[in-house]
């Protein structure tokens, strides 16, 4: 089915009408539909329910806090989930620090090496670590599902894999193009923001609570940097925010509207503070999107917590990376994961059906190939144009091209697992310069994760019945105002969203379906 952009005016009325029928939360505007962006946007007041009870963190976890944050933030203002909604830290650190590799043997991934114990309750990690964390559908659960983390036990390998949501994309922006951080923010809900903090913050936080970290960039030429990086979210910003309400004067006004999981600053009631726009330790904006479980049925793939950056040695040259999977049941692939770490990256996917005696990843039958573009950097999901079916025991290798250059680097995992599923080449413009297997260089597997549907998921739908929970309601106009602004969740009948069934998916079934929900027997 095609995806129809919906112009601006139109969009707007329609939408509006679906607002009143649906309680979905979003901003009064979207940033694209006023042109531009307000002087000040907070979470706070804009939607304050999307927004669950600040909690302390324990030791260097600002990382996980900050994420289960945006990801109970991102849950509700897509109306998967009500305020009421507690996600468990301690989840997702165990199974990131404590015990981040599985120890089922029959696990792809077991016999990784990042695995802290109880030790693991106390560390940090980056955003790309809780990356693979959550795309590997290691989470996110309840609370209620997992010990509190102030217990610090070790948990059961059973819950490894327990969810109730699952990461589909993560996204980085720009440090240096605010506009595309405000947007996102006001699209997505609260992000995560990193920055230096100094372990003598309190000199730089004002009585405004605003924060400025002058001496930032002069220390760390000095190497002289008392403190470390810390992840906080992200729910505003206000240009009009005084240069003269911090401590010491930036170079001009305005400042994010943040909120810290610090014990310290919530014991003081001081959770949320302003940090300067010219703060110069910001070093990440990321924001989560997160889908129902329901969205696929399996997840293959074999890397670990813990991944690496590689750049090809000469600007000439281009990376190809593959992983070889067997089908463990009657299934559909469906989409593939992968991570950028550029702007506006281009990449061609494409499947095979292999042999035994396979000689390289291409060494089989292409039965799908596809490109595209991703805008940010982070973790991203794509679906295949169609699914692919596979019996069990089927091989398959799903190969990813990325763009000459040194800076299109791709991501290996810490460890490799076994001989003969991971590959990688390189490329340049007289073609491939020979498939090397991981094993054998002994750097990591590759970050590949290919998402099926199981073969026997029915196909049947009712117009209008988008989330395919057999009625049609309120519930499936705010499902369709997402496609129409762009979602690509896939955990939706796309074909219940053509009302009119006319081949797209636009505002006319916005209209439809809305006039359906009131009473009108032409609809």
């Amino acid at each position: 089915m095609k995806h129809k952009s919906v112009p601006g005016r139109f969009a707007a009325a329609v939408l509006c009408c679906i607002f009143c029928c649906a309680g979905l939360t979003s901003p009064k505007a979207s940033a694209e539909e006023a042109g531009e962006l307000p002087v000040c946007f907070d979470w706070r007041e804009e939607a304050p329910e999307i927004l669950t009870p600040v909690k302390k963190q324990i030791g260097g976890t600002c990382w996980a806090y900050s994420t289960i944050a945006c990801a109970e933030a991102n849950l509700i203002k897509k109306g998967l989930a009500d305020s009421s909604i507690d996600l468990s830290e301690a989840h997702l650190i165990w199974f990131t620090n404590g015990q981040g590799s599985p120890t089922d043997p029959d696990d792809l991934r077991y016999g990784g090496t990042h695995n802290d114990g109880v030790d693991g309750y106390e560390g940090g990690a980056s955003v790309l670590t809780t990356d693979c964390t959550l795309a590997a559908w290691q989470g996110v659960v309840p609370e209620s599902a997992a010990a509190p983390h102030a217990d610090k036990q070790p948990l059961d390998e059973s819950l490894r894999y327990q969810s109730v949501a699952h990461l589909q994309n993560a996204e980085g922006y720009p440090l240096d193009e605010p506009q595309i951080i405000k947007t996102k923010l006001m699209e997505n809900g609260p992000m995560v923001l990193s920055y230096f903090n100094s372990h003598d913050q309190e000199d730089a936080i004002s009585a405004q609570h605003g924060y400025y970290n002058q001496d930032y960039l002069e220390k760390k030429e000095q190497d002289a940097l008392n403190g470390d990086f810390h992840l906080v979210m992200l729910v505003g910003w206000d240009d009009s925010f005084s240069k003269e309400n911090f401590t010491a004067e930036p170079p001009g006004d305005g400042a994010w509207i943040l909120r810290d999981s610090q014990a310290g600053r919530i014991n003081s009631g001081n959770a949320y503070y302003y940090m300067s726009y010219y703060e110069p330790s910001i070093r990440t904006y990321y924001s989560y999107d997160f889908e129902p479980v329901t969205n696929y049925g399996n997840v293959y793939h074999y890397n670990d917590s813990e991944i690496t950056r590689y750049s090809p040695s000469k600007e000439e040259n281009g990376f190809l990376i593959a992983n070889v999977f067997e089908a463990a049941k009657p299934e559909k692939i469906a989409a593939v994961g992968f991570f950028t770490d550029t702007r506006s990256e281009a990449y061609e996917i494409s499947v095979y059906a292999l042999e035994d005696g396979f000689r390289d990843p291409q060494d089989g039958t292409l039965v799908t190939q596809f490109d595209g573009v991703v805008e940010f950097r982070g973790f991203h999901t794509v679906q295949l144009p169609q699914t692919y079916a596979v019996e069990p025991g089927q091989l398959y290798s799903v190969v990813i091209r990325l763009p000459v250059g040194k800076q299109y680097g791709t991501y290996f995992d810490s460890a490799v697992y076994r001989e003969g599923v991971s590959f990688r080449a390189l490329y340049n413009s007289e073609g491939v310069i020979r498939w090397k297997d991981c094993y054998d260089l002994g750097r990591g597997d590759v970050c590949i994760h290919v998402y099926t549907k199981y073969e026997d998921e029915t196909e049947d739908y009712i117009r209008g019945d988008l989330n395919r929970d057999g009625t049609v309601s309120a519930a499936d106009l705010s499902l369709l105002k997402q496609l129409l602004y762009g979602s690509q969740r896939t955990d939706l009948c796309l074909t219940a969203a053509d009302w009119n069934g006319d081949g797209l998916t636009d505002a006319a079934d916005a209209s439809g379906l809305r006039d359906f929900l009131l009473g009108d027997p032409a609809a």
